[in-house]
Parts: structure tokens; sequence; C-alpha cells
């Protein structure tokens, strides 16, 4: 089975939540079909800067296009007037649609889009008329920009959310419907993602992110004092909200119950504001890391005060596997199916959120107890190995079920 896998960004290095499940869906589905990765960069340096690491082997080819964007096109008016959503438009210049558009008219068995905002590319391809397309969403977009304007304060970011998300509800109701297959992370997830494929009843595969047990092992070497981690892509805005939302609301109250505790914020990009919190007692903030494990092997717990978001958390996943047990909001641990008080420990009311972080760092038998189970857990429903086999099961069936009809929506 020939495939073209067309992916918003090159998924390598796998440092953000979405690089690391394309990487391993990737990876996963080229162990059994000849893979071709498609890709962009936004400027000629990061295209000459850009390393495929190990897709270079697994991958038949690795393509990257080059976005030449007009400056001008981003702009908040530009951002008014346009119909497209602008995280659509942030991908896509008319010649990158006709350049990658023309690249898959060599002909494949299945064509998989990894992200809605790179549907336009899928469509309009002679010779791939009836060629089946699966779409894997690693969130459902507009109901995450409808998340973030919600809890934004008022002002020009909020209504560009608001704008985004509408866009975005219109878009992906005209482009769900014209591919075969879906892949989501949660069934949360799952539920919205039929809403907008009734009408071709499309099948829909749950595939949530998971973690490599194989490079995330228990292995603890805990500071002498109580330590716990913050981690994430922290440029990433419910991120940055969970971040706040904690130094605001409990840090003071954690610190006054356990008055040696150290805080870790570990991720890329941190802006200003959460560079700021740095200079707060008990506070380190490391910006990014080589890797992560050694952060997860000398903190007590990680907490996950998430408030906004969809899919599924694989920092929890990676952490359980890793033997660091996790406090997380409901939110946070969305669509895992881990239970309360076993695999982890949820909290959405700051207080109690506090007063399980107390439980946990005041209970070291607990600790232990809590990571043994997680970890065994994530090995039985969890790990990336397993999870890429599945979808390349998926996949397989998708192009099985033969040369389809392709629908022409209208475009709004």
């Amino acid at each position: 089975m020939q495939v073209a896998f067309v992916t918003p960004f090159l998924p390598w290095p796998a440092d953000t939540g979405g690089k690391l499940r394309s990487f391993y869906l990737a990876a996963g589905l080229a162990e059994s079909a000849t893979v071709d990765l498609f890709t962009f960069s936004h400027s000629v340096a990061q295209t000459a800067a850009s390393d495929p690491g190990p897709l270079g082997a697994l991958c038949r080819t690795v393509d990257i296009t080059t976005l030449a964007l007009e400056p001008r096109a981003m702009r908040p008016m530009a951002q008014l007037t346009s119909e497209l959503p602008r995280s659509v438009r942030y991908f896509q210049t008319p010649q990158s649609l006709h350049d990658v558009r023309h690249k898959l008219t060599r002909g494949y068995d299945l064509v998989v889009c990894d992200e809605i905002v790179v549907s336009p590319y899928m469509w309009d391809i002679a010779g791939l008329e009836h060629t089946p397309r699966l779409i894997n969403r690693q969130k459902i977009d507009h109901l995450h920009y409808a998340e973030m304007a919600a809890s934004r304060d008022l002002g020009m970011e909020k209504g560009l959310d608001w704008l985004e998300a509408r866009r975005l509800r219109r878009f992906e109701e005209a482009e769900m419907p014209r591919f075969q297959s879906v892949v989501v992370c949660s069934q949360e997830d799952r539920q919205s993602a039929a809403l907008q494929v009734a009408g071709n009843g499309a099948p829909i595969e749950v595939i949530v992110n998971g973690a490599d047990t194989g490079f995330f092992q228990p292995t603890r070497t805990p500071d002498p004092h109580p330590t716990i981690l913050l981690l994430g892509t922290m440029h990433y805005y419910p991120n940055i909200d969970a971040v706040m939302h904690y130094v605001q609301t409990m840090h003071d109250a954690l610190r006054a119950a356990i008055p040696n505790l150290h805080v870790l914020i570990v991720g890329h990009r941190p802006p200003a504001e959460i560079e700021a919190l740095g200079n707060l007692p008990g506070i380190t903030v490391t910006g990014s890391v080589p890797d992560i494990r050694p952060y997860m092997a000398r903190s007590w717990i990680q907490i996950v005060p998430l408030r906004l978001g969809g899919g599924t958390r694989l920092k929890i996943v990676e952490s359980m596997a890793a033997g660091l047990p996790v406090l997380s909001t409901s939110v946070g641990a969305q669509g895992l199916g881990a239970t309360d008080g076993h695999e982890l420990m949820l909290a959405d009311a700051p207080a109690d959120f506090v007063r399980k972080a107390v439980t946990l760092l005041s209970n070291e038998d607990l600790r232990a107890t809590m990571a043994v189970t997680a970890r065994r857990f994530v090995e039985a429903n969890y790990a990336w190995q397993s999870l890429g086999q599945r979808f390349a099961e998926f996949c397989q069936t998708t192009a099985a079920r033969g040369r389809v009809r392709v629908p022409q929506l209208a475009r709004r």
C-alpha cells in the first residue's frame, strides 16, 4: 500500500504533543506501508535546517514545502475580511496548493490528512478523484478556539478567537463529509466528529495519545524536597492558562501547607508572563529542555491544572509511563479512562486540588502504589507501539474498501 501523509509541521523533533502524535502514527503506518510524508515550513532557512530524523529512514520521501506567506495575510484586518479560517490560511498559499497537489498526482492507495488545516491539499487532484482519504483529528478545532475565546478577557484576541471558531465550524462542516474515514483522540472528540460526517457514514476510530514505554521508564531520582512538575508546550494557550490558574489560585495555599515546596515549569517557548514566574519563591522556569525525563525523575508529582482543550494529554500518559504520579483536573484527564484514586488523582476546584496535592506529597507509599498502577495501565492501553499498529490497520481497512467518489462540496 502506498500512502501520502500530509501534515502541517514536520513531526521531528517530536517536541510537542501534536508532533509526537503525528510521528508515532506515521511511524506505525510506515511499518507496513510505503509512506511519502508531505509537510511545510515557513521560511527557506527553516526548510534548510529541517532534519527528518528517524522519519528519513521510515518514509520513502520526506517532502518539505516552504510557504511564502504574504505578511499582510495574517494581520488582524485580513483576519476580519477573509472567510477562510486563519489557522487554515497559515498553512497554504496558491503556490503551495498547486505544488503539493501536483506531487500527489503520482498516485496513492490512500491519502492521510493529519489535521484539518491541511485538508485543502486533499482535493482537485487529477488521478486521485476516487482515492480514499482519511483524516486524523488531533482536536476538534472550532471547539478549541471557542474555549479559548470564552476564557479570554474582553479584547481583540477574544474577538478574533470567536471569529476563528465560527469560521472553523463552517469549514469543518464543509470538509469533513468528504473524508472516508476519521481518526480522533477521545470518545468526546468522536461524538463531535460523528455529527460532522453523519451524512456519509464514515467510520470513526478512536486512537488515543500514547507513550513510548521503552523511552519512558519508571526511573526515580526524587529531589530531597517536595517537587512538583508543570509540563507542556508553554506557548500553547491552554497551557499558559493552566499555569497561571495554578499560580493565581493554588500556589500560595500549597506553599503554606508545604513551605519547602519547589515547582518546576518545563516546556518550550514560555511567554513573558510565564518567564516572570521564575522570580517567585520556589518556582523555576526552565524553558525548552533537551530531555524531559530527568525532570520527571526528580519530581514527586506532576500537576495538570488544565481548564481548556480536547483530545488526550500526552504529558499525563508519559508521566504515568515514567512512574510519576499525576494530579489533574477532569478536563486535563479527559478521554483517558483512568480512575480517580487509582491510576491518578482528579480535582477541579482549587481547594480540592491543593488538598489532594498535599495528600500525594505527604504520602510516599501512596505515590509508589499509584506509580505502579499507572505504569501497568499505560502498558495495557497507551503504548505507542500498539497504537501505531492499530492506526496502520485502520488505514489498510480504509484503502481496502476500494475506490470511492469524493464529494465535491460547495466551499463557503
